[in-house]
């Protein structure tokens, strides 16, 4: 299951790279990400974009509230985090469900992974 206090440590970094989004925290971002990335976008096309090219785009965004749905545990070095991030666009709120692979590394979680889709 991890190191202990994975859980909380999970929630709030989840909760934190919603933040970092909002405040265009390159720097955050960086030391969250794993060294590769695959990251789907929630457009329509479902546009895959690397690592590199997912920092490049960070800038200051829309406020969003980020709610865990789940966290769950595949062996001891890796967790799926399941959430939805929600932000409001011409007053009306739009939800994304977030699906977030991370791998522990010399006691850090780092984001590997990350599929983002509109939600209905």
């Amino acid at each position: 299951m991890g190191i202990p206090g994975d859980f909380d440590t999970l929630i709030l970094l989840n909760k934190q790279v919603g933040e970092a989004e909002e405040r265009g925290d390159r720097q955050f971002l960086d030391g969250v990400l794993a060294s590769a990335l695959a990251f789907r976008r929630a457009d329509p096309q479902g546009t895959i974009v690397d690592r590199k090219t997912f920092l490049d785009n960070v800038k200051p965004g829309i406020p969003r509230t980020t709610e865990i749905e789940s966290v769950a545990y595949l062996g001891q070095k890796r967790a799926l985090v399941t959430c939805v991030v929600t932000i409001e666009i011409d007053g009306a709120q739009k939800r994304f469900h977030n699906l977030r692979l991370f791998v522990l590394t010399e006691q850090e979680w780092k984001l590997l992974a990350w599929a983002n889709e509109a939600m209905p």
